[in-house]
């Protein structure tokens, strides 16, 4: 009776169905009105606040910081603590996951694989959506986020040596001689030594070292990892940058690479598309970092990747900027999410509570401009590279409108299927289904699994619906009476000349 009752509701309403073939006739009514779909499995265990803080703290801490009584050389925001455990505490918007062991992860990879089979085989262009914290042991992610992290701040800290302090990373170039000497001044290594580490093999002949080319000095384990030390902010002293992990924990991090290795693979042989979700800021540098990777590998002819990008992080700007330079450097396609964000209040609650600073815009009017200003530059770029995309994932009335706008103004045709649009299930249709009855690429994210396992996330979507539902029909309105406007011209639906 509890499930019938669920369907008749909360399920029906948010969720598509049980398995890949009760989910088929909404995908394949959505795909009647030009909506498209992104199947996610939507499995979350329903674990109590003790235990989900219980698995965190054991699967976030190694075994060289527990056999050193508690002692971690990590920055402050890298490092696991007790009080936000529990990851889910203050999120609506987003599934989380907690390590338990490999065999769970193993398990979510097939959840993963049959996932994209069912995409697959309902669609064709379909997305399915993953979360790396669900595919391996997040003490990885958390180690790995402080390395990139640290690594990005001494190029920085360089840059201000240098007089660019202040500048976007796109536009920062240090000058190769000038940072020769000023690592040789550290005693990191011999001069002859740092000299070998910028050769025009490696870098080029510019004679400057950005960003991109920084980074890339990481991937040079074999000549680099004993030198690889930065100064530490708050003693001022060198330390390494590079953790060493055991070989159990090894062995976990490269089954973690494995997982996503199948699963791009797969999704390569089903013709879908993966979209990579962002989590909270102190996974996320590993978790773009990792996507990069994979995009890298599989992006070649056509964009199968998709890394995600949330704008209310201050440094967005700069991590969409500088992606899509590594893509046009190295000639593969670039493919991005773009998303406000769905951790906001407990990433500054952590912050504030720990002690760093809060990686949060200060408000929601910054989030929406540095939303817009990661838009815009996107769109632009999209007119020079033409196997590019981006998908705008949101339910805000005016970002939807000046994405057409733009679209208009640069002349991306909607039928190049660049530029789509996406929201989630059972919210916002006054938004997805004009648009894709228009002729726009839109996409509704599709959740869907048994009842019982789908309960914490329908919890979250009943809580969110009731504040967007207020506004919905002011919002169906306004987007109705621009598309028919556009229709009325005809100017979305023919080249310009």
């Amino acid at each position: 009776m509890f499930d019938r009752l669920m369907k008749m509701t909360f399920y029906g309403h948010f969720v598509a169905g049980e398995d890949q073939e009760s989910i088929r006739p909404l995908i394949q009514h959505n795909k009647a009105f030009g909506v498209g779909s992104i199947l996610d499995y939507g499995l979350e265990e329903d674990l109590s606040p003790e235990e989900a803080e219980h698995r965190e703290m054991k699967s976030c801490t190694s075994e060289a910081e527990r056999d050193s009584n508690g002692t971690n050389k990590r920055e402050k925001q890298y490092q696991v603590h007790p009080a936000f455990g529990d990851r889910r505490d203050g999120v609506i918007g987003a599934r989380t996951y907690f390590y338990a062991n490999e065999a769970k992860c193993d398990s979510y990879m097939e959840n993963l694989l049959r996932c994209i089979e069912a995409s697959g085989g309902a669609s064709d262009g379909g997305f399915s959506a993953i979360k790396l914290t669900a595919l391996g042991r997040p003490q990885f992610l958390l180690q790995f986020s402080d390395v990139l992290t640290r690594w990005r701040r001494f190029f920085h800290q360089m840059a201000a040596e240098q007089g660019q302090a202040g500048r976007a990373a796109v536009d920062t170039k240090l000058e190769m001689v000038v940072l020769q000497e000023s690592i040789a001044k550290m005693g990191i290594a011999s001069r002859a030594e740092i000299k070998g580490w910028f050769t025009p093999e490696t870098l080029g002949v510019s004679g400057t070292v950005d960003l991109l080319d920084w980074n890339s000095l990481i991937d040079s384990r074999t000549q680099l990892s004993r030198h690889l030390v930065v100064p530490n902010v708050q003693t001022g002293q060198l330390e390494p940058l590079l953790s060493r992990f055991t070989e159990e924990e090894e062995q976990q991090m490269k089954r973690m690479l494995q997982r996503m290795d199948v699963l791009a693979k797969k999704a390569r042989e089903a013709g879908v598309r993966l979209m990579i979700d962002a989590e909270q800021s102190y996974f996320q540098p590993a978790i773009s970092r990792l996507t990069l990777e994979m995009q890298r590998r599989f992006n070649v002819d056509k964009p199968l990747i998709f890394n995600t990008y949330q704008c209310y992080l201050k440094d967005a700007y700069d991590n969409v900027t500088m992606d899509m330079e590594l893509a046009r450097r190295e000639g593969w396609c670039f493919g991005a999410k773009l998303v406000r964000g769905a951790y906001m209040a407990q990433e500054r609650a952590r912050a504030m509570e720990i002690g760093y600073e809060d990686p949060i815009n200060p408000t929601y009017e910054a989030t929406n401009v540095m939303y817009h200003r990661c838009l815009n530059f996107v769109l632009e770029e999209l007119k020079h590279s033409p196997k590019a995309e981006v998908m705008v994932a949101s339910h805000n009335e005016d970002t939807v409108r000046f994405t057409l706008c733009r679209m208009e103004e640069l002349g991306l045709h909607p039928d190049d299927g660049q530029v789509s649009f996406g929201q989630l299930l059972g919210m916002c249709d006054q938004i997805s289904f004009p648009l894709g009855q228009a002729g726009f690429p839109a996409y509704k994210y599709v959740p869907y699994g048994p009842v019982m396992e789908v309960l914490p996330y329908l919890s979250r979507r009943a809580l969110e619906n009731s504040s967007i539902m207020q506004g919905a029909q002011r919002e169906r309105a306004l987007l109705w009476e621009e598309l028919c406007r556009r229709l009325r011209t005809g100017s979305l639906f023919h080249h310009p000349a």
